[in-house]
């Protein structure tokens, strides 16, 4: 081999030693430690510790910690997790959960890097997509295994079990509703209303408050007017109308929604919704509520975190609006909020399955129930028996224990979705009636049944 031989061999050599430092070196956006030396290892590298060590390696990729608060919490997780599976070591890797933003499909088609358990944003649409691109593998065999139907809220299994396959495991249950600024309503001598009657009657005292908005809402996210306006179908229109429309024959221009529209379209002309809501993010929105600027935020657990950051906990109470119909009760509106899956190309679905054993238990419940700040309603059987520590969860708890309302929005097609947000912030914005506006999202239905969408249970 003549000189000019060795000196390719030597560049290959050095580029070889660079890629396998620079592999080395990656490091995930965020970890239970909160430190930011390299806690990922490359698959390869994962596998030669468990041949050296006996150990495995569990990756795991959860949404971004909202604050420091959240970051301690899930320490605390994996510290109870490994004191438990002592032969298991966890890598935790926060990032984009969300469907809709297209980076959790880009991930998983990468093949590179892949977690071995995510936890995402659920819904039917957003699962369906990553099943239907082979993406995620199939729990049917878990579920038989570990008898997890059982370690599962009846009504939470309901509602991920309709389809040939399952292929999720419920992390947590939305509880969307109301929540209040208790000292604005002591101050203005205002009860949490019990029947319709008693609502509107709160309503109308707080419109006379001066600097203060009777309820609060961030529409120029589709999302935030989606949370109130599913809890209006719930009081309004019931589950049994909402569950036609979503699972049989019924069409969201049904008489009794377009009735719950017009009321929307009522309650903004009357100043019980600001009309400067179409121009609020739900940020701003939320940000109001915080300074005791509205009396009603309408939103799920997650302010529980602004709540304790803020130290607030103590002056928010929870109530769901009251039903309008005879009868009936209506719920907190909701579905399965966040979901466990595993990938199909996970390096070690042993350690996830053992990590979604770990998750349905009651050391599980008991870790992150303990915590007054804690934000989330478990969906497994273990946590009916365990009693969150902070009181708006618990209240929250106690209002969908035995099920739940619907939140449109996570049980809507692709198209029925762009729609239903688009037309409730036109509603809002009085740039459409409530017909048109209900019109518009049957035609954004029909595309998704056309295109092959339909919930089953």
């Amino acid at each position: 081999m003549d000189r000019n031989d060795w000196k390719v061999v030597g560049i290959f050599l050095f580029l070889l030693f660079m890629v396998a430092l620079t592999a080395g070196c990656q490091s995930p956006a965020a970890s239970p430690s909160g430190q930011n030396e390299s806690n990922e290892q490359s698959a390869g590298e994962a596998q030669q510790q468990e041949g050296e060590s006996g150990e495995q390696t569990l990756k795991l990729l959860i949404p971004n910690y909202y604050n420091e608060v959240e970051r301690e919490q899930w320490a605390r997780v994996i510290e109870r997790f490994t004191e438990l599976n002592p032969e298991i070591d966890v890598n935790v890797e926060n990032g984009d959960v969300r469907v809709e933003s297209g980076s959790l499909t880009a991930l998983l088609q990468s093949k590179v890097n892949t977690p071995d358990a995510i936890l995402m944003n659920a819904g039917p649409s957003r699962i369906s997509l990553l099943s239907d691109a082979e993406l995620i593998r199939s729990l049917d065999d878990l579920y038989d295994k570990n008898d997890w139907q059982d370690a599962i809220r009846p009504f939470a299994y309901q509602l991920i079990s309709g389809n040939e396959h399952i292929y999720e495991l419920p992390h947590m249950i939305d509880a969307i509703a109301h929540f209040y600024n208790i000292d604005v309503f002591e101050e203005h001598g205002v009860e949490v209303p019990e029947t319709p009657e008693k609502y509107i009657e709160m309503l109308e005292q707080l419109a006379a408050v001066d600097g203060v908005d009777p309820i609060t809402v961030g529409a120029r996210n589709g999302y935030a007017i989606g949370w109130l306006f599913g809890v209006m179908i719930e009081a309004m229109a019931g589950t049994e109308k909402l569950e036609e429309i979503l699972y049989g024959d019924g069409s969201w221009n049904d008489p009794e929604i377009v009735k719950v529209a017009e009321t929307l379209v009522e309650w903004v002309e009357t100043g019980f919704i600001p009309q400067e809501a179409v121009t609020l993010t739900e940020a701003d929105s939320k940000f109001k509520f915080l300074n005791k600027q509205a009396a009603i935020y309408t939103g799920g657990t997650y302010l529980i975190t602004d709540l304790a950051q803020e130290n607030l906990q103590d002056s928010v109470g929870f109530f769901m609006m009251p039903s309008f119909l005879d009868g009936k009760t209506a719920r907190p509106t909701g579905g399965i909020g966040q979901s466990w899956v595993i990938p199909t190309d996970a390096k070690n679905p042993e350690a996830a399955e053992a990590w979604l054993e770990f998750i349905l238990s009651s050391d599980y419940a008991e870790v992150v129930y303990s915590y007054p700040d804690y934000n989330f309603i478990l969906a497994s059987t273990a946590a009916v028996e365990a009693e969150p520590a902070g009181d708006v969860l618990k209240s929250a708890a106690v209002d969908v224990e035995d099920g739940s309302g619907y939140n449109p929005s996570v049980f809507i097609g692709v198209e029925t979705g762009e729609s239903y947000f688009q037309n409730l912030q036109g509603l809002v914005g009085g740039l459409i009636s409530a017909q048109e506006a209900m019109n518009n999202i049957e035609e954004g239905a029909q595309k998704d049944k056309e295109n092959g969408f339909q919930l089953n249970r």
